[in-house]
């Protein structure tokens, strides 16, 4: 009896979810402007993200270089 029950409330749910009618209201110019401002924000962000990943991978590679350097002139000061 109670699963009965607990299965018309899911359908009654369903039915009205599906077929409510769309809501007709006037959003106006300032949702555009969020709109414009928000695609502005994430271009942003994905280019100085961007830019911050390119510049960490330049600093690890000049410190590959710098520490093979290293490396190397220690090894030439051991020998002598």
């Amino acid at each position: 009896m109670n699963f009965q029950r607990s299965n018309f409330f899911i359908i009654l749910f369903l039915i009205s979810f599906f077929l409510a009618p769309a809501a007709k209201a006037y959003a106006g110019p300032g949702v555009a402007i969020g709109a414009i401002i928000v695609a502005i924000t994430v271009l942003i962000a994905f280019i100085t993200s961007t830019l911050i990943g390119f510049f960490n991978i330049l600093k690890k590679t000049k410190n590959k270089i710098r520490n093979k350097k290293k490396i190397k002139s220690s090894k030439k000061n051991s020998k002598n």
